[in-house]
């Protein structure tokens, strides 16, 4: 055992000796297995993380039922647990198992009661959160990062719901009394926060460096557009507060005003992707436990959205003009790529006058490349723009792939978009579809796909320059930022 480690294992000790606890919180041994894999991803493959979940049927059965949810809706039946990683992807199924079996670990630890239940559920609902804003965002943080450090935030709470409910118990009245939960907590537990027990718990149990720097609240926002390490920070921190602030229906303004432009996410957009979580944390929570998720709250989210949408109208009344107006003065300063790109997809919603836009980008994945969808505007839904996904073939190139690779703007009819690739016939049925690629020295590198319900016009001679006018400013926009990295 290294110098590091034993100091790890002192400190932890000292902590639960304040605490009075006689004993460290043990794993099951699934839970190290699949720890494992997560720090080790590289090395890791599917039949690694197959074999961990075949050895609980438990596991292998809740895995399966999250797989052939309707959160997925992926038109077969996923019958192994191969099939469920291949469909999947590698970081899901082991984020989903993870999941799964540390609650399963902690509802086992202590009294099952509805504060654990709570608890849990907030956890896996601001880990799902985490993950959506990490996908939709045009930043480089790890989507599977998001998800392990939102889940793993509140760690030290639970614990001490679990392990000290006296002194939890107690922390909660102090807070009813007006204290905040930092003061509280450390009048309670000689010194310590929540966020620092889960730190040395999740130091002892040789947890990611940035697993511990996000259970630390309330980070500074990033000044720099790589800073990936703060605004995955960011991200978490969001999603926690976010999640808590609906559920116990307080305030969310500050936490807005805070991470609203760095995270270029509005309310409305915040409430679809916490309502496609609320739906696939059900899925989980009632196999581990049934009823664990207030049904309340997907009323709460349901009035909040309604709320949303009448506060958006007032977006779509700007014109192309007052968007183009808008964009070039951003660009004329210090801006950012991820504020620039929720502009430029409304202006393609509200000022040009499609339904859907989509911003997606060309990935490397090995030898492969794969077209993912990173935002989207408009009438399309966080589950339909996570499934925007086109892999490239070497040998017979789909009409996307050949868009990119010539440059090429393509328009296709409501009965001509059968000839899209199959990844993009769930979205694209009675639609008029339009291409554009975003090209930088001759090479496609993204994709500005929108389209129009059959029963609209097709977009006028004008609306589409204007188009060309925008995605022209997208390609001078990248070909600035990476100038400057």
């Amino acid at each position: 055992m290294t110098d590091s480690s034993l100091h790890s294992k002192g400190k932890l000790a000292d902590v639960f000796a304040k605490i009075n606890m006689s004993e460290l919180p043990a794993m099951s041994a699934h839970v190290q297995e699949l720890l494992a894999l997560t720090s080790s991803k590289r090395s890791a493959n599917y039949d690694d993380l197959a074999k961990i979940i075949l050895k609980d049927f438990s596991l292998t059965h809740k895995v399966l039922q999250f797989a052939n949810s309707a959160y997925y809706a992926l038109g077969q039946k996923v019958s192994t647990v191969s099939m469920a990683v291949a469909v999947l992807g590698f970081d899901t199924v082991r984020d989903l198992a993870l999941g799964i079996v540390l609650f399963d670990d902690f509802i086992q630890a202590g009294v099952n009661t509805e504060e654990i239940s709570d608890l849990l559920g907030r956890s896996f609902l601001s880990a799902l959160l985490a993950r959506s804003i990490a996908e939709s965002r045009y930043l480089k943080v790890l989507p599977e990062e998001a998800f392990i450090c939102g889940l793993m935030r509140n760690l030290g709470k639970i614990i001490a719901c679990i392990y000290l409910p006296v002194i939890y118990r107690s922390i909660k009245e102090k807070v009813g009394e007006g204290v905040s939960e930092e003061e509280a907590a450390m009048s309670l537990l000689d010194g310590l926060t929540y966020a620092g027990v889960g730190r040395e718990v999740a130091i002892f149990w040789n947890m990611t460096e940035s697993v511990i720097r996000c259970m630390e609240p309330d980070p500074a926002v990033p000044e720099e557009d790589y800073d990936v390490e703060r605004y995955l920070h960011c991200i978490v921190d969001f999603s926690n507060r976010y999640v808590d602030c609906l559920w116990f229906q307080q305030n969310i303004e500050p936490l807005m005003g805070k991470y609203g432009y760095p995270l270029s996410l509005d309310e409305e957009e915040a409430v679809e992707m916490l309502i496609v979580a609320t739906q696939a944390s059900e899925t989980i929570f009632d196999s581990i436990r049934p009823g664990i998720l207030k049904f309340d709250f997907r009323k709460r989210l349901e009035e909040i959205q309604a709320g949303s949408a009448l506060e958006s109208s007032v977006v779509r009344r700007k014109s192309v003009d007052d968007f183009w107006k808008e964009i070039n003065t951003m660009v004329k300063g210090a801006f950012r790529l991820n504020d620039f790109f929720p502009l430029l997809l409304d202006a393609l919603c509200f000022g040009v006058g499609v339904d859907r836009a989509v911003f997606a980008m060309l990935q490397s994945r090995g030898d492969s490349k794969v077209l993912v969808g990173q935002l989207g505007r408009g009438d399309i839904a966080p589950d339909q723009l996570k499934k925007f996904r086109v892999e490239f073939s070497r040998s017979t190139p789909n009409l996307v792939q050949k868009s990119l690779i010539m440059c090429k703007d393509i328009a296709l009819a409501p009965d001509k978009v059968d000839s899209l690739p199959d990844e993009l016939q769930f979205l694209v049925e009675q639609r008029t579809v339009y291409l554009f690629p975003v090209c930088l020295k001759g090479k496609g590198i993204a994709l500005l796909y929108l389209d129009r319900s059959r029963e609209k016009p097709r977009l006028a001679n004008d609306q589409v320059q204007n188009v060309r006018k925008l995605r022209d400013f997208a390609q001078q926009a990248i070909e600035m930022k990476s100038k400057k990295e």
